[in-house]
């Protein structure tokens, strides 16, 4: 048979083969008719999608239902901290900057392995982490604390081990964002960021963590721009960055995917069908897009048509097919006796005491507040799950107050570095009296302000981990370090 030849549900199931797509809103009888007949390599699931965790299972064994004989991956972003699906059914690690700071030997391949036997009982078999960025740039908006560290070497080791849970838990890794997402300073969910660093500092910086860890089952690329790598395309559509560096050069020879398709790093005025035939022609071996609707049914079509027609280039494409029955291979989807787990069985005894001591390790706390009375003021944010600072702070017996403090505390929970006015607004606060600030995310923001009496960089903002610093709160007023 000549490739004109080919039928057209032929074609169509194999670039559904070559998909991992999100769910609608609703599984609508016409959908999952679409689903069965054409099922994709996997599926994206987020918080958005189940209300409680039986209702995950009972999404998962249904995704799996529709796919039949087909095997699907079933995959999500659990990261910890607040990239986190879990969160607020499960006490979820925080994330991997405080993790890493606050790791005793074994902590992080034990927190992986919970996290991939928690995601395997669920239903889900492919975890879309850990992240291997450098966090090179410390006022990245999208990375930040996401990222292991600063120190490529410490990152890679911190990577290696986080890899070892995941696969001695029988799920499937993927490293991302290829080739190093930390030393920018857009997010590439909402424009297309440019990395300018050379090519000497890329490979001796933002390269070790993927390089030294080729054993991860997949590779996310990143919607960036590295001119000393490729002038004109992202590395998602890049062919000297997907096959000629991570293929080639490197030797990794498991699945590359590209990130979410509709982020505007990849997508900006490009058609998604456009974007996912340049992912595939540079070397990924799967598109994913992190919705379902009629525009990524219609890439679908496209795509099919252009392999129908020859518009899309084969070799590439056929090349895929054996590095995902490698994976198929390497790691089956759960049996029935993992997804019988009790829920409650899913949390170690010693889980919560065990990231409570690795986030008391990790806090970097700097400065004291006096030791006399008064009454303290709160400012934080809304927080989704969990108790509030001052609900904490109150348990532990803490005098609070809105008008006329003696201490100020003030909890910044924000990605995008501070706006100069909140700077000098904080600045003045910290002058008035003495004040606490805490970072609960990007914690670049502390060292701007020295007037504080406290600075606490927490860099997560998990429930456990408010607890923990609250704790910190409670006993800064006689402990003043330095």
């Amino acid at each position: 048979m000549t490739l004109l030849q080919v039928p057209a549900v032929d074609a169509q199931r194999g670039i559904a083969r070559r998909m991992v797509i999100g769910l609608p809103r609703e599984l609508s009888p016409s959908w999952e008719r679409d689903f069965a007949g054409y099922p994709p390599a996997g599926v994206i699931l987020f918080s958005r999608d189940f209300r409680d965790l039986e209702d995950l299972r009972r999404l998962t064994a249904r995704l799996r239902s529709l796919a039949g004989a087909r095997r699907i991956f079933l995959a999500i972003d659990e990261e910890g901290g607040f990239v986190s699906q879990l969160a607020g059914h499960f006490v979820v690690p925080p994330n991997a900057q405080l993790l890493a700071r606050g790791a005793a030997p074994g902590d992080l391949s034990c927190v992986a392995r919970v996290t991939g036997e928690r995601l395997r009982a669920l239903g889900l078999d492919w975890n879309f982490a850990p992240v291997a960025d450098v966090r090179s740039q410390s006022r990245n908006p999208v990375i930040g604390p996401r990222a292991f560290g600063d120190q490529p070497e410490a990152v890679a080791r911190a990577v290696r081990e986080t890899l070892r849970g995941f696969h001695a838990a029988h799920l499937a890794s993927c490293l991302k964002h290829f080739p190093g997402h930390g030393d920018t300073t857009l997010d590439s969910h909402l424009a297309l960021p440019l990395c300018e660093v050379d090519r000497d500092r890329l490979e001796s910086r933002e390269l070790p963590p993927f390089g030294q860890n080729l054993d991860a089952d997949a590779i996310m690329t990143a919607h960036v721009i590295y001119p000393a790598l490729d002038r004109d395309w992202p590395a998602t559509f890049s062919r000297p960055i997907v096959h000629d560096l991570l293929r080639e050069r490197l030797g990794f020879g498991g699945v590359a995917i590209t990130d979410a398709l509709e982020m505007k790093g990849a997508s900006g005025e490009r058609p998604l069908a456009e974007a996912a035939r340049l992912s595939l022609e540079a070397g990924c071996d799967l598109v994913l897009f992190a919705f379902h609707d009629e525009e990524v049914r219609r890439v679908r079509l496209e795509l099919a048509d252009a392999l129908v027609e020859g518009r899309l280039e084969r070799t590439a494409f056929d090349q895929a097919r054996a590095r995902l029955s490698a994976l198929d291979a390497r790691r089956p989807p759960p049996d029935q006796a993992t997804l019988a787990k009790p829920i409650e069985s899913l949390t170690p005894p010693d889980w919560v005491a065990r990231l409570e001591a690795i986030v008391e390790r990790g806090l970097e706390i700097r400065g004291g507040l006096p030791a006399h009375a008064g009454p303290w003021r709160i400012t934080e944010p809304v927080f989704p799950h969990g108790p509030t600072f001052a609900s904490e702070l109150q348990s532990l017996g803490l005098e609070l107050a809105t008008d006329s403090p003696a201490f100020e505390v003030v909890a910044v929970m924000a990605r995008l570095p501070l706006p100069a006015e909140e700077t000098e607004r904080l600045r003045g606060l910290c002058r008035a009296r003495p004040t606490a600030l805490v970072g609960l995310q990007n914690d670049a923001f502390l060292e701007d302000l020295p007037e504080a009496a406290l600075r606490i960089s927490a860099a997560d903002a998990t429930p456990l981990t408010r607890r923990v610093v609250a704790r910190a709160l409670s006993r800064s007023r006689a402990d003043v370090r330095s």
